[in-house]
C-alpha cells in the first residue's frame, strides 16, 4: 500500500524548475516583425474539449510559458496593444510534451484578427530525454492478444522482454519488461502521476498476467534514457500513462473480443484418440464519457472484463502396475498394508507410456478457469479560469484456479489479486506567473495464492490413527497469514 502527497509551487516562466510532467506543457517567446520581443502580451491558451481557458502574460524577455496542460487539442490565442491579434489552432499536445509555438505579430489595428492553423513539431526541442510515445490511436488499434497495454512498450527502442524474471505469484503473473538492460525492479509505473508497480516494484498487473486499461488510458510515454530528475526513484526507465477524461461531447464505445479452440492443433501430450482440450477466451466491456455540466465538470468511465476457460494438458510419473503391487525391477518388495492406499489415494493410475524403473506416465486435462474484472472512473471539474480539479478512481480484481501440468492433478493454486488506485489533483493559479499543483494518491495491491486440495483423503491416512488426514493435520499446523499486500502462500 503507498499513498503520496505532492505539491509544487511552479513558476510560470521558468525553464529550468518543473513537477513530474504528469500532462504536458506549452511554451514560446512573442515577437514583433522586426525581431524585438514584446513583453506583457496577454495570452489565452484554450483546450477545445473542454473550453477550458487558461489566461497568461508574456515576461520581460517575451517568453511565456504554461507547465501544467491535459495532453488534448489547444487554440493559441496572442494579442498585445497595437498588434493584430493571432489566433494559432490545432495544436495537440501529448503526455510529457513540452510544446513549443513561438509567434510573430504583425502591427494593425487591435480589432483585426489572424488566424493559423498548423500542427507543432513532435520534436522535443525543450528536453534532452530520450523518450517515445504511444498514442491513443496505437492504443485503440494496434491487436494485443489480451489487451494488455504495456505490451506496446516493447515498440520502443531499448525496451526488451525481461524473459529470465519470472511469470510466478512471487514477481506478479504480468511479463516484465527491461529498459536498457535494467532490472524490471528499476522501471517505474505512474498513472496520472501516480506509483503503481506492484508489491514487488514490478509491472503492475493482476494474477491472469494482463494489465488491462486500453480503453481507459489515453496515451503513454515511455521513457528510456537521460530524462529529468523530477521523476526520481527509478534507474531504469519511466513508464508515464494517462488516463482519458470526458469532453463537451459524448464519446463512447463497445466491444468483445472473442478466441476459441475451433482452429487449434492438438498438444504433443494430447492423446490421439481424446479431443482438443477446450479453450474459450471472452473480452468485453465499453467506455462512456461526456458532459456532466458543459464547460465545468465532465466524466470517463469504463468497464471491462475477462472471461477465460483454458483446457491445461499436463502429464505426470507415477507408479506403474507392477509398482504398487511392490514388483520393482531389483525385486519384489514386501509392501505395508497402508501403502497401496496411500498410492491410489494420491497417484492416479498410469495411462501412458511405462517409463522404466517403476516409472509411468499419466496424461490428463484440466480447465483453468480466469475470470477478471476492470473499472475506472474520472471526474474532471473547474471550478473557476484559476481552480480545477480531478478525481480517478481504479478498481481491477481477478481470480485463477490454476492448474499443474507436471503433476498428478490432486491439487490446483487459486489465486486472486485485487488493485486499487486513487489519485487527486488540484491546480490553483495564484498569478499568470504561478501554479500550484496539490496531488494525493493512493495504491493498494493484493495478491494471494492458497492451494487446495482436489481429492478426499480417508481419516485412517493419517499421522495419528482416527485423526485427521496427514496433509490436513499439517495444514492446521500452519499459520493463517492475513491477507495484506503482498503474496499470502499457504500448503495443503
Amino acid at each position: 500500500m503507498r499513498v503520496r502527497l505532492v505539491a509544487v509551487l511552479l513558476p510560470m516562466f521558468s525553464w529550468t524548475l518543473s513537477a513530474q510532467t504528469v500532462g504536458a506543457s506549452l511554451s514560446g517567446t512573442v515577437h514583433d516583425p522586426s525581431g524585438a520581443v514584446i513583453p506583457r502580451a496577454d495570452i489565452e491558451i484554450t483546450n477545445t474539449g473542454t473550453a477550458a481557458t487558461r489566461v497568461l502574460k508574456t515576461d520581460e524577455q517575451g517568453r511565456y510559458r504554461d507547465p501544467a496542460l491535459v495532453p488534448g487539442d489547444y487554440e493559441l490565442r496572442v494579442s498585445a496593444p497595437g498588434f493584430q491579434t493571432l489566433v494559432r489552432r490545432g495544436i495537440q499536445l501529448t503526455v510529457g510534451q513540452d510544446g513549443i509555438v513561438d509567434v510573430t505579430l504583425e502591427v494593425g489595428r487591435t480589432a483585426g484578427e489572424v488566424t493559423v492553423t498548423a500542427e507543432i513539431a513532435r520534436i522535443n526541442l525543450a528536453s534532452g530525454a530520450l523518450s517515445g510515445l504511444v498514442d491513443q490511436k496505437q492504443m485503440r488499434d494496434l491487436p494485443l492478444n489480451g489487451r494488455s497495454f504495456q505490451q506496446l512498450a516493447l515498440l520502443q527502442p531499448g525496451v526488451g522482454a525481461a524473459l529470465a524474471a519470472g511469470n510466478d505469484v512471487v514477481g506478479g503473473r504480468t511479463p516484465k519488461i527491461s529498459i536498457n538492460g535494467a532490472r524490471p525492479e528499476q522501471s517505474s509505473f505512474l498513472l496520472d502521476g501516480s506509483d503503481i508497480n506492484n508489491v514487488y516494484n514490478k509491472t503492475p498487473g493482476s494474477v491472469a498476467g494482463v494489465l488491462l486499461g486500453v480503453e481507459a488510458v489515453l496515451e503513454f510515454q515511455v521513457l528510456t534514457n537521460a530524462y529529468s530528475a523530477e521523476f526520481g526513484r527509478s534507474a531504469g526507465g519511466i513508464i508515464n500513462a494517462v488516463t482519458r477524461s470526458g469532453t463537451n461531447r459524448y464519446h463512447g464505445s463497445l466491444f468483445e473480443f472473442v478466441r476459441n479452440s475451433a482452429f487449434d492443433a492438438k498438444n504433443f501430450f494430447d492423446p490421439a484418440s481424446a479431443p482438443i482440450p477446450p479453450f474459450k477466451r471472452n473480452q468485453f466491456g465499453g467506455a462512456l464519457g461526456g458532459p456532466i455540466r458543459r464547460d465545468r465538470t465532465f466524466f470517463f468511465g469504463t468497464f471491462e472484463s475477462l472471461i477465460e476457460r483454458l483446457g491445461v494438458t499436463g502429464v505426470a510419473a507415477v507408479p506403474d502396475l507392477n509398482a504398487r503391487r511392490g514388483v520393482l525391477p531389483s525385486g519384489p518388495v514386501e509392501l505395508h498394508p497402508l501403502i497401496p492406499r496411500y498410492l491410489d489415494t494420491l497417484f492416479p493410475l498410469p495411462n501412458g507410456r511405462v517409463l522404466g524403473g517403476g516409472v509411468a506416465e499419466y496424461l490428463f486435462s484440466r480447465s483453468q478457469p480466469t475470470n477478471e474484472y476492470f473499472t475506472q472512473g474520472r471526474i474532471d471539474h473547474r471550478f473557476s479560469s484559476k481552480d480545477t480539479l480531478f478525481g480517478r478512481y481504479t478498481f481491477d480484481t481477478g481470480n485463477v484456479d490454476r492448474q499443474l501440468f507436471n503433476k498428478p492433478p490432486i491439487v490446483f493454486t487459486k489465486e486472486r489479486s485485487r488493485n486499487q488506485y486513487v489519485t487527486l489533483e488540484e491546480q490553483h493559479t495564484f498569478t499568470p506567473a504561478l501554479l500550484n499543483a496539490l496531488r494525493l494518491s493512493y495504491s493498494r495491491s493484493t495478491q494471494e495464492a492458497d492451494n487446495q486440495r482436489t481429492i478426499s483423503i480417508p481419516p485412517e491416512l493419517s499421522w495419528i490413527p482416527g485423526g485427521s488426514s496427514v496433509t490436513s493435520r499439517f495444514r492446521d499446523w500452519l499459520p493463517r497469514w492475513p491477507a495484506t499486500s503482498g503474496c499470502l502462500g499457504t500448503i495443503i
